[in-house]
């Protein structure tokens, strides 16, 4: 497995000159929006708005991938991975991403409350998402990790977090949301991410960190690479998210950095 993991680093990370020598390999990508490319289509599958953008058909097509299912849907829970994505892993798989976490917090509808309401109203929903992230997330996270390995135990695993959504500027024209609410939802996302990063450890599973990629680039930057509540995917990354984001931070995480 090692073998494995160390030439698809390189071919996300040289992609030109590694892609050549890379052998094709068994990749199934698993998981939610974030994982289905929401946000960079267009779309190949009208459900679950896979898009050819996202970062997993970019990296099948990095490494060569000899098979690629392509399993992520958006709005899938880690219930929902469990009950209909692990239908191609088998002890053949080389390669799994998965990025699942987000929608068991409710973070659409957490997004909605702290965009219309009050800054009071949002610290309450960010203290229900990091409770139950305590509490709740982490054992629905072994067990997904648990099968993944199971039904795939010749595989490199590799396990995303999310991107902050905001940059803490002390004004935001294109987001009605105070710095006070942009500081919290953050928050609720290291929170998040760091649990995703001790249940991916303790499963024996890689984490890819997305969030020193996305610094800069979140909503009320200059160059956000996330699309705004206006946007057909709001909140979501864009083209450029995944492919200079996302991508390299899986590619980061399978050479251990």
């Amino acid at each position: 497995m090692i073998a494995v993991a160390t030439a698809v680093a390189a071919a996300v990370l040289a992609p030109a000159a590694a892609q050549a020598a890379t052998p094709g390999k068994a990749y199934v990508a698993l998981g939610d929006s974030y994982a289905a490319g929401v946000g960079a289509p267009p779309y190949t599958d009208p459900t679950c708005l896979r898009g050819t953008g996202g970062y997993p058909p970019l990296l099948a097509g990095r490494l060569g991938a000899t098979t690629f299912h392509y399993d992520a849907c958006s709005g899938a829970t880690t219930a929902d991975v469990l009950a209909t994505q692990l239908g191609n892993l088998d002890r053949h798989t080389r390669l799994v991403t998965v990025t699942v976490g987000g929608n068991d917090l409710g973070f659409s509808s957490g997004l909605a409350t702290c965009l219309q309401g009050t800054d009071a109203d949002c610290a309450t929903v960010v203290a229900a998402a990091e409770k139950f992230t305590a509490e709740t997330l982490p054992g629905r996270l072994d067990t997904v990790y648990r099968t993944i390995k199971k039904r795939a135990p010749h595989a490199t695993v590799v396990a995303t977090g999310y991107a902050h959504f905001f940059e803490t500027t002390p004004d935001c024209a294109t987001v009605p949301a105070s710095l006070t609410k942009r500081t919290a939802l953050n928050s609720a996302v290291d929170v998040l991410d760091a649990k995703i990063r001790q249940r991916a450890a303790r499963a024996g599973i890689r984490f890819a960190d997305v969030r020193p990629a996305f610094a800069g680039h979140g909503l009320c930057g200059n160059d956000p690479w996330l699309g705004g509540p206006a946007a057909q995917a709001p909140f979501h990354p864009t083209a450029g998210g995944y492919s200079d984001g996302y991508l390299p931070a899986v590619g980061r995480a399978l050479v251990g950095r």
